[in-house]
């Protein structure tokens, strides 16, 4: 999963997390439906001639595609088209097989047998076994500590994984995977098409996390603890995909591979991935017809395009919450489930959505999951608001009653102090919690940083009560963020909780430990109040509105089957 800083130190697990796509209704679709009628340049000069390479604007440089260390969202834009994965995430963000032809689990959930297709090579024309399966594994967990976030759930999940990656650890470059004893790790290639993944605890979602990042197969002769020749060229991958040319601060070009084994399915020949930091620079570039997509500008731009084929709105399956620190690091009125419902209840959520641009890019999320993840039959959040969902709507009467009832009224305030980073719409948000909070008696005040520096006391606990954004790949995985075991310090410290988790991940049934998941969400939010939801987050992106095919894949945007008319 991945905070709202879009930085690697920002990230907090391997699974990387970002961007569905959608109409802005929670569902998913390849692109937004919208009239005609865009007036800019891209639309004039596309018309003009069948263009044979799109190109993307991003909005930083490259930094790294080593799937072992990667943690950016720019970078896994580009992996997601050099790569094959044995599970890949449709336009629907459910993940599919792609690598494999086969997927048997036993009935204790501890031993997952994959076949893999054979007809699977490198660009190189190496054939891609499942032993290059086991080197990659190997690989990311003797890699150092640049991997401790991509290896995360392989630590978590496989057997023998942590204590290999301790020794690896210790060893340092030194440790060569190739050579070192892995007996002990469950992960073996009985045959060349056959992958054995052993686990100590079940897990239900892991097709989801074989969907990317550490999970990636690599050629074994990748080199052990390097990641810099991922910055070149030449190299081989096993998706549609290769790298032609490489400028980390300028571009990226990519070209359609003809080994990849459904080559002629991927219709776009070339890709440009340009950078351009800057939103008002990629806008100016989308109406000169320089770029044909801009993914990133402000939402008073997107605004701009309502109603044209040029606006692409994507739902991130991301969720904005609002945290109360209940660990021993927060304050005395925080312990008070009075206390917390009451704030949550005197938060009008769609007021707030108003004014920072409105639910057509921030939908207001009714609990902490967002939409887009899998659920027991469907859309996790669409099947749980069907049932009932939050019940802590907007109640500014209760809200007070509740505050009287802990002891604070206009002779007794209750004074909190909320935390935020400076940066995009975090300093309207807080001032529309201000006015909100005030109005039913609480004294606010602010302490804002600059958001490099955020979750420094983030993670310490040093805070209140506070902001909190991040992407998320699946239910259980989001849920179990909140456990005491996995936070640095907890600011959720709720035993109840950390068996009610417990209990989920020792399910073997997926469809079971996914309606338990319903009950924990509940808990968390609606019964304890350690979070109170907001509203979800889209990526607004710019078109060429001549542009066909593109998709989002759950994290990640694909141009393979875009073309122009």
């Amino acid at each position: 999963m991945q905070h709202f800083t879009r930085t690697a130190a920002s990230v907090l697990t391997a699974a990387l997390l970002l961007a569905g796509c959608s109409s802005g209704s929670g569902g998913t679709a390849s692109e937004t439906a919208a009239p005609a009628g865009s007036e800019t340049a891209a639309a004039e000069t596309a018309g003009a001639e069948t263009k044979d390479h799109v190109t993307v604007a991003v909005f930083s440089q490259f930094t790294d595609l080593d799937p072992a260390t990667n943690g950016e969202l720019v970078n896994s834009h580009v992996m997601h088209h050099l790569y094959a994965t044995m599970f890949r995430n449709n336009a629907d963000n459910q993940p599919e097989m792609e690598l494999c032809t086969d997927h048997q689990v036993s009935d204790d959930g501890l031993v997952h047998t994959f076949k893999i297709r054979e007809d699977a090579v490198w660009s190189d024309g190496t054939p891609l076994t499942a032993n290059d399966f086991v080197y990659a594994y190997l690989r990311a967990l003797s890699f150092g500590v640049d991997s401790s976030n991509a290896v995360y759930n392989m630590n978590v999940f496989i057997e023998g994984a942590e204590e290999y990656n301790l020794r690896a650890l210790e060893a340092g470059d030194s440790f060569d995977c190739t050579t070192e004893d892995h007996s002990g790790v469950g992960i073996e290639a009985p045959d060349d098409y056959t992958l054995v993944l052993t686990l100590k605890m079940p897990c239900t979602y892991l097709t989801t996390l074989m969907t990317s990042g550490a999970w990636i197969p690599l050629p074994q002769s990748t080199p052990q603890h390097d990641n810099q020749w991922a910055l070149g060229t030449g190299y081989p991958t096993s998706f549609a995909y290769t790298v032609t040319d490489m400028n980390i601060n300028d571009k990226c070009v990519l070209e359609k591979s003809d080994t990849f084994y459904d080559a002629d399915d991927v219709i776009m020949p070339e890709i440009v991935w340009q950078v351009v930091p800057d939103s008002e620079s990629q806008h100016l570039a989308f109406e000169s017809g320089d770029i044909d997509v801009a993914t990133e500008v402000s939402s008073d731009t997107a605004l701009s395009y309502l109603d044209t084929e040029s606006l692409w709105v994507m739902i991130d399956p991301s969720s904005y919450a609002i945290i109360i620190n209940t660990g021993e690091k927060g304050p005395e009125w925080a312990k008070d489930v009075r206390v917390r419902k009451a704030l949550a209840l005197a938060i009008d959520q769609q007021s707030v959505v108003d004014v920072i641009g409105g639910d057509t890019f921030y939908p207001v999320l009714h609990s902490f999951l967002p939409f887009g993840l899998e659920g027991i039959n469907g859309d996790f959040r669409e099947e749980r608001d069907a049932e009932g969902g939050y019940d802590l709507s907007y109640d500014p009467d209760r809200a007070r009653d509740l505050l009287a009832q802990a002891g604070y009224d206009e002779n007794n305030p209750l004074h909190i102090e909320y935390y935020y980073s400076t940066n995009s719409m975090h300093g309207d948000v807080a001032t529309c919690l201000q006015n909100m909070w005030s109005a039913v008696g609480v004294d606010v005040s602010f302490r804002a940083v600059e958001s490099g520096v955020y979750y420094d006391a983030w993670y310490d606990g040093d805070y209140e009560i506070a902001r909190y954004g991040v992407s998320l790949s699946h239910p259980i995985t989001a849920m179990n963020m909140w456990t005491t075991g996995y936070q640095q310090v907890p600011t959720v410290n709720d035993p109840v909780y950390d068996e009610m988790m417990a209990d989920i991940q020792a399910t073997v049934d997926a469809k079971e430990a996914l309606q338990k998941t319903h009950d924990i969400e509940d808990y968390l939010i609606d019964q304890e109040v350690h979070l109170i939801p907001m509203f979800q987050f889209t990526t607004p992106m710019l078109k060429n509105p001549n542009l066909h095919g593109n998709e989002s894949h759950s994290a990640y945007l694909w141009f393979g089957y875009s073309y122009f008319d």
